[in-house]
């Protein structure tokens, strides 16, 4: 016997793909703004460190000269970095200005080598290993944009080779230190290269993932919303209203809180079927549904019980106020004709129950039912209610009154 292959998921269409990496890369380019404004935030360590190693060495002029062109770079690249984010970072609108900060910064560390160096080999080759740490250092920042990482580094070392010609004879090693930084510099782009491509997909991977997830949300309230609506009247179902009716006898008995609930039966609803067809009859129930969850309060709950029958639930509610709703409701049906193909007229026979301590859910269903019968063996379009002790049958009496007088239309 032939096994079924396993159902394999869709796999997304290429513009989907392209989306989410268009988004990635975005998303990317905003962290990289981020996170250079951090990292800039702590060039003046850099620069102590750097005035600590020269002392005694270098005079304090070009030390200050140094550190004063950078300072006047560094606040203009903060103000930058900082428009950037608050216009919300975008490589369409801000990607040159990303590079002129990284490409200022670049210069500004290779100023290093022209404004110090020369002075002491050993000194020379400390500033070297602070040079290349620097750029190692600026490595993380731009691990998700290197078109900035690379125009750094292209400064730096642009910067530093200048200086280089301009130090002429009085630079040692200046072909080593040329080639070399040349060859370092290459090494750490295509590291952030290879680094970056990763951080991207893992990125696309995380919007994809995030979208299927809130996709999952979605159908899931759907298949939740299917499973307790009713498909015609768009109002809760009967499994919907049995786990309502539950939770709130549950507070009643917990919390002394009581409910009514009332249950509406369309008055001659056969006849519509009968003579209009049960597409006019589907129509007609849609519309009383309408027009009933019309009349109700935020917090009521409307579903449909069965056939042309529905039950609302009004939490807190006494007797006497669920009989004025429930009047409210059938003077709203009765008035004006549905919208319906043809337009109808209707009225409904409607029952009245309370939850009394001690009752059963199906308790209150029957006190209900039983106005219902009520109302339509007196002359239906009328509200009445059902009163129940703990345990016992329905008995069904008129609404008005503590003993039950008569409350609708007769």
């Amino acid at each position: 016997m032939a096994m079924s292959k396993p159902a394999v998921a869709p796999a997304p269409a290429p513009l989907e793909v392209e989306s989410k990496h268009d988004e990635a890369r975005e998303l990317a380019f905003a962290q990289s703004v981020h996170a250079l404004r951090i990292t800039l935030r702590a060039t003046p360590g850099g620069w102590a460190l750097v005035a600590w190693l020269v002392q005694g060495f270098v005079p304090w002029p070009r030390v200050l000269l140094w550190t004063g062109i950078f300072a006047a770079v560094w606040v203009v690249n903060l103000l930058i970095l900082r428009s950037i984010e608050r216009q919300g970072a975008s490589i369409a609108r801000h990607h040159k200005r990303l590079l002129a900060v990284a490409v200022m910064d670049g210069i500004c560390w290779g100023l290093m080598v022209l404004l110090l160096m020369t002075y002491d080999r050993f000194l020379d080759s400390w500033l070297t290993v602070v040079f290349c740490g620097i750029a190692s250092i600026n490595l993380p920042t731009y691990i998700a944009y290197p078109p900035a990482f690379r125009a750094l580094v292209s400064a730096m070392w642009l910067a530093a080779s200048s200086s280089v010609l301009v130090h002429g004879q009085n630079m040692h090693a200046k072909v080593q230190l040329v080639v070399g930084l040349l060859a370092y510099f290459f090494f750490l782009h295509y590291t952030v290269n290879t680094i970056s491509r990763r951080v991207v997909e893992g990125m696309r991977l995380q919007l994809e993932n995030a979208a299927l997830a809130e996709e999952l949300k979605i159908t899931l309230r759907q298949v939740e919303r299917q499973a307790t609506t009713d498909a015609l009247t768009g109002q809760l179902n009967r499994r919907a209203l049995d786990v309502l009716l539950q939770r709130s006898a549950h507070e009643a008995e917990g919390r002394g809180v009581h409910f009514s609930i009332l249950m509406l039966d369309v008055d001659h609803f056969k006849q519509i079927n009968d003579t209009h067809g049960h597409p006019v009859g589907d129509q007609a129930l849609r519309a009383v549904a309408d027009r009933v969850a019309a009349q109700l309060r935020a917090g009521d709950s409307c579903a449909r019980y069965g056939g042309e029958e529905f039950v609302v639930l009004l939490p807190g509610t006494s007797i006497d106020q669920a009989c004025e709703a429930a009047e409210r409701i059938r003077a709203a049906l009765a008035g004006a004709a549905l919208e319906t193909t043809p337009p109808l007229k209707v009225t409904a026979s409607i029952g009245v129950a309370e939850y009394l301590p001690g009752m059963q859910v199906e308790g209150v269903l029957a006190a209900a039912d039983g106005a219902v019968y009520v109302a339509k063996r007196s002359g239906r379009n009328q509200v009445r209610s059902g009163t129940q002790a703990a345990g016992s049958d329905a008995t069904a009496v008129p609404a008005g009154t503590s003993e039950g007088t008569s409350a609708g239309v007769h």
